[in-house]
C-alpha cells in the first residue's frame, strides 16, 4: 500500500496492490474482498470528511466479490462514475444509472466489474450539526429503506448529482485547506445531502427498491452458500461434482446460477476463492507449500502458474514481500 498523503492531511489517498489492503480501508464497512478475474490488482481509495459525511472515491481494476456490513449508526451508498461489465448488488442488477445502497440489516454482497469507479458516501446523521440538514438526511434514509440494493434513478437526474460531486471533488483536491474551514465544511455537507435529496425527487417508495429480481436473487443465494462452504474450511469441494453433492443441487442448476451471477464457471469461482485464501494466509505462513497444500493445490507447478495468472506475481514473491 502506498500513501499519497500523510495521515495528518485532510485528504487521504491510498494505492493498493491487493484486494485485502483495499477492503481494510473502508473500516466502517466490515468488508472482505475476493478477486475473481485474473491479473495484477491495482486499486485506490481517496477519502475525506465533510462534517457528518465521509466521501470515499474507490477504484478497482479487477472483478471483485465484496461482502460487508456497514455499522448501524452510519448510512452508506455509492454513486457509480464508471461501471463497465457484469455487476450485481445483493441479487439485483447493478448498472450506471442507479444509486447503490450498501447499508441494511442483512449486510451486502457486491460483484463489481473490472472497470469500477465509485464515489461512496458514508453518512452519520448524529454527526450532522445543522438541524435542517440532519432532518433531510434522516428523511432520505427513511425513504430508501433498511435494505441493501439498487435504487434506479432517471439517468439525467443522476448525472446532475455526479456533476455536483465532480465539482466538489475538484475543489477539495485543488484546495484541501477548505476541509479545515468550518463554513466550507458545512457548505460541502449541505451540497452533498441536499444534492442527494434532489436526486431522489422522483423516487416513489420503498417497495420499488425492495422488489429485486427474484431469479437472480435465488441464484445469488446459491453463490453465497458456495462461498461460505469454500471459505469456511480448507476441507472444501475441489470439483463441481463434489460441490453439487454438498449443495444437493444438479450440475445444471449450479452451472447456470454461476454463469448468470458471476459470469464464470463454478470451478473457476472455487479456484479464485481458494487462491484468495492462499494469498491472505501467505502473510503469516511458514512456507508457501504449507498453505498451498492446505487449500488443495497439490501440484505446485500448476499452483504457481494459476497464482501468477490470478494475481500477476508468483506465490513466492508474495511470501517474500511480506517478510521484507
Amino acid at each position: 500500500m502506498e500513501a499519497g498523503y500523510s495521515p495528518n492531511e485532510a485528504i487521504q489517498f491510498r494505492n493498493c496492490h491487493s484486494v485485502d489492503e483495499q477492503a481494510a480501508l473502508l473500516d466502517a464497512w466490515n468488508q472482505s474482498y475476493c478477486q475473481l478475474s485474473r491479473g495484477t490488482f491495482n486499486g485506490s481509495v481517496t477519502s475525506f470528511m465533510a462534517g457528518g459525511v465521509k466521501v470515499l472515491v474507490e477504484r478497482l481494476n479487477r472483478t471483485v466479490y465484496q461482502r460487508g456490513d456497514v455499522v448501524g449508526h452510519k448510512f452508506a451508498l455509492g454513486i457509480p462514475f464508471q461501471l463497465e461489465g457484469h455487476a450485481l448488488l445483493s441479487g439485483q442488477t447493478s448498472h450506471l444509472d442507479a444509486l447503490h445502497v450498501f447499508s441494511g440489516r442483512d449486510g451486502f454482497e457486491f460483484l463489481s466489474p473490472d472497470r469500477h469507479v465509485f464515489v461512496n458516501l458514508e453518512m452519520e446523521p448524529a454527526a450532522v450539526t445543522d438541524f435542517a440538514t440532519r432532518a433531510q438526511l434522516e428523511s432520505i434514509i427513511a425513504r430508501i429503506g433498511a435494505k441493501a440494493g439498487v435504487v434506479n434513478i432517471a439517468p439525467a437526474r443522476l448525472q446532475q448529482f455526479r456533476d455536483v460531486l465532480s465539482v466538489l471533488l475538484d475543489d477539495v483536491v485543488r484546495a484541501p485547506r477548505l476541509l479545515h474551514d468550518r463554513e466550507s465544511v458545512s457548505a460541502l455537507e449541505k451540497a452533498i445531502i441536499f444534492g442527494l435529496s434532489e436526486t431522489l425527487h422522483d423516487f416513489p417508495d420503498i417497495a420499488q427498491h425492495e422488489r429485486g429480481e427474484a431469479r437472480i436473487a435465488r441464484n445469488w443465494q446459491l453463490v453465497r452458500s458456495v462461498r461460505d462452504i469454500v471459505e469456511g474450511s480448507p476441507d472444501c469441494p475441489l470439483s463441481v461434482a463434489e460441490l453439487c453433492a454438498r449443495m444437493h443441487a444438479s450440475r445444471r442448476t449450479v452451472q447456470y446460477a454461476f454463469e448468470e451471477t458471476t459470469g464464470i464457471s463454478p470451478l473457476a469461482y472455487m479456484r479464485a476463492v481458494r487462491l484468495a485464501r492462499v494469498r491472505k494466509e501467505l502473510v503469516h505462513a511458514a512456507t508457501v507449500t504449507e498453505v498451498a497444500t492446505r487449500w488443495g493445490f497439490w501440484h505446485f507447478g500448476n499452483f504457481a502458474s494459476e497464482y501468477r495468472e490470478q494475481f500477476g506475481e508468483l506465490p513466492s514473491e508474495t511470501w517474500r514481500r511480506n517478510r521484507a
